[in-house]
């Protein structure tokens, strides 16, 4: 006879596990020692296994006698329902139709009230959580969902999402207007008196009008401050925010840092975290996602303890990760994760690499920095990010103009508006990256004859630079840098994306090629890398794209390990 109980969790992350005893018998110790999570309890004898994998035992354990027991805090249809899901209610009505795996994504989050939604960037993650918030509300009641985003300018786009996909309302915390009616983002001290008023329950007409919209936004910087974290836990803990979601939740990674300890401290009945690229490059990145949702017990170290190799000087540098197959399931276990070619028939994306050549006086001042580079060299790979000390290097293969005040050349932007002429005479649009203001800037002067929109950390109106590249006829290109206008905008009038500079890993350039690549996609989208000849641009690419022993020694655009030095040497050789 082998006994399971089902009881509240001791070693196991979840909040019920399996506590299984057995008198001695060598099949079922290897079936034990099998399951990829699993503890023994020396006290009471027992194995304790993830709830999970009830069904899985049964069927292993087939010609045994199982004697399945729960404690009394765990009802009986807890356990007959575990794998059911709760379906969309039939008199429920969309207001923009779902696709099939927006339906199902839908549903999962009705059964699961905390789960990671890492669903391929361009799938419609914001949809489901709209509808899924809304769904919540008629069934139970919810007041509040509060919308946290990794991203600041993220926002205005959540908003306008909120209006499209539903009949609700929402409103960003802080929003004011001027005297000529513009509207704002105030000051912490603004968004503190909004969260200050939803706490007593007043409706002031001169901020909005009514009750306050069941959607709030906010970005991840908020929670920086110690009153509103205050105010937004004390509405979550009175029920009043009864759903948070954290979009871009990959951009909120480090547990120790100020946001990420308040982002802890907020709990609510729902939870999701969304990010299309939940497994970067660090397994430590997923300790926040697993921590917030409540699947994850143990302290930062004690997780870290566990997961890392340690070593180098003094035996406290990370050099390596291990268990990663334990850290792997438990996180697939809490995901729901999609990937556009398994579920949309979306045209293909087509690369193409275009290499031009400097001119003499661009080549001399590249030439210049290169050679500044390398006389410090000790300097650089010293620096706590040396990557940093390359932007000055990779910004003159962009536009001289950044370093020079006489010299103003760029074999970039001459090849770019090429290609822009041509795509101009086609009848299409295209989107173009840089990293860098610095670049994106003089980029938009450069190509204003295509009455350009731009989108970068200095601009204000986001939305409405991307409803004028979606909606305007005249306006052929939109321009931005990676960070502003890379995650959270649907840009689908374009065919072409040109980067003329590349980020340091391949998820986040992904993210950026789908803003064309997405729903609403109707036909391959060109995506061109412009990359000056003999130069620091050829060797990030090749990292970016062989991801070889050069890729492995960058974690998130920073160096990692003891090869600081040779990475350096790579990338200026």
């Amino acid at each position: 006879m082998i006994t399971i109980n089902i009881r509240k969790s001791d070693k196991c992350n979840g909040d019920y596990s399996l506590f299984i005893s057995f008198p001695y018998d060598q099949y079922v110790v290897n079936v034990m020692r099998e399951q990829t999570i699993r503890y023994w309890h020396p006290d009471s004898k027992e194995w304790e296994l993830p709830y999970k994998n009830l069904d899985k035992l049964k069927d292993v354990l087939k010609d045994y006698d199982l004697d399945i027991k729960s404690s009394s805090e765990i009802k009986a249809e807890q356990i007959l329902n575990n794998n059911q899901y709760n379906y969309i209610p039939k008199d429920f009505k969309f207001k923009t139709d779902p696709f099939k795996h927006q339906i199902e994504g839908i549903e999962y989050g009705l059964k699961y009230d905390k789960f990671l939604l890492g669903d391929e960037q361009g799938l419609g993650k914001t949809k489901q959580i709209i509808d899924l918030a809304v769904i919540k509300k008629q069934q139970k009641g919810y007041k509040h969902c509060l919308i946290i985003c990794g991203v600041n300018g993220l926002k205005w786009n959540w908003r306008d999402e909120v209006s499209k996909h539903s009949n609700e309302k929402a409103y960003i915390l802080g929003t004011r207007y001027d005297k000529n009616g513009k509207e704002k983002i105030g000051s912490m001290n603004d968004r503190l008196q909004d969260l200050e008023i939803m706490c007593v329950n007043i409706k002031p007409n001169d901020i909005f009008d009514g009750d306050f919209p069941y959607f709030i936004i906010t970005n991840i910087e908020t929670l920086r401050n110690e009153k509103i974290i205050e105010k937004l836990k004390k509405l979550c803990d009175n029920s009043y925010i009864n759903m948070i979601a954290l979009d871009e939740g990959h951009k909120c990674k480090d547990p120790t840092s100020q946001q990420g300890k308040a982002l802890l401290k907020l709990q609510a009945e729902t939870m999701v975290s969304m990010t299309g690229t939940p497994l970067m490059n660090n397994p430590l990145d997923l300790y926040i996602h697993l921590k917030w949702l409540g699947y994850e017990k143990h302290a930062y170290f004690s997780f870290k303890k566990h997961y890392c190799i340690y070593g180098g000087y003094g035996g406290y540098q990370i050099v390596g990760f291990r268990h990663l197959d334990q850290l792997k399931e438990q996180f697939e276990d809490i995901m729901l994760r999609r990937l556009k070619k398994d579920v949309l028939d979306l045209p293909d994306k087509i690369y193409t690499t275009e290499y031009v050549e400097m001119g003499s006086k661009q080549a001399k001042i590249y030439k210049e920095v290169n050679a500044e580079i390398r006389d410090n060299i000790d300097k650089v790979t010293s620096a706590i990010n040396p990557l940093a000390e390359l932007i000055r290097l990779r910004q003159a293969t962009g536009y001289t103009g950044i370093l020079s005040s006489t010299i103003q050349e760029s074999a970039k932007f001459d090849r770019v508006e090429e290609l822009l002429d041509e795509i101009v005479a086609n009848g299409e649009k295209a989107i173009i990256f840089s990293n860098w203001t610095a670049v994106t800037n003089p980029a938009y002067e450069r190509f204003k004859k295509y009455n350009p929109a731009i989108i970068t950390g200095e601009t204000k109106d986001r939305v409405g630079e991307q409803n004028k590249f979606m909606n305007d006829d005249s306006c052929k290109v939109i321009i931005g840098t990676i960070g502003a206008m890379g995650t959270g905008l649907t840009l689908t009038a374009a065919n072409t994306v040109i980067f003329l500079d590349e980020p340091w890993n391949r998820a986040t350039r992904e993210q950026a090629e789908d803003r064309a690549h997405r729903i609403g996609t109707k036909s391959n989208v060109n995506i061109i890398f412009i990359i000056c000849k003999d130069t620091i641009d050829e060797r990030i690419h090749d990292i970016v794209e062989k991801k070889g022993q050069m890729a492995d020694i960058l974690v998130d655009g920073k160096i990692s390990g003891q090869n600081k030095g040779l990475l350096i040497q790579y990338l200026l050789s």
